[in-house]
């Protein structure tokens, strides 16, 4: 498993495990009547703030575990970590996806507030627009890996 397949393989599940605690967490405060007040745009932000260093984090502790793992896995032989054409070719693909699933997601945002819903409602679907994005370059990404190459 080369490098930039295992960099995939760890911002696919931090941003599976961010997504799913702001989903948590939006609903939490939701159903708690947060954003009905006049800070909830504030309030929103703060805690979707919250998901950067997470996912940071997240992806540092989660990088050096899956080396460790790897290198327990391989009895420490050397693995390459250098990238190629190929694997530059399949981040263009999994950067186009990405482009293509964000795009559609915040213009479908953008029609939602034209059609009167809330502005809380207009960001959520940005900030899970960017996330289906994300995740879906991770998916092309590793489908690129090991289904289409």
């Amino acid at each position: 498993m080369s490098q930039e397949e295992r960099s995939a393989f760890v911002s696919l599940a931090v941003n599976l495990a961010t997504s799913l605690y702001v989903i948590a967490k939006l609903r939490t405060l939701a159903s708690a009547g947060a954003f009905d007040a006049v800070d909830g745009l504030s309030v929103w932000a703060k805690t979707v703030l919250w998901a950067i260093p997470i996912a940071i984090g997240g992806t540092i502790i989660l990088t050096i575990l899956f080396a460790i793992v790897q290198g327990i896995v391989t009895r420490g032989q050397d693995t390459a970590t250098g990238s190629d054409e190929r694997d530059r070719l399949y981040q263009r693909r999994g950067m186009v996806a990405t482009l293509i699933v964000a795009s559609i997601g915040i213009v479908g945002a953008f029609i939602a507030l034209a059609l009167g819903h809330s502005a809380i409602f207009g960001f959520t679907c940005v900030y899970f627009a960017l996330a289906a994005g994300s995740l879906a370059g991770d998916v092309t990404r590793i489908g690129s890996y090991r289904v289409w190459s």
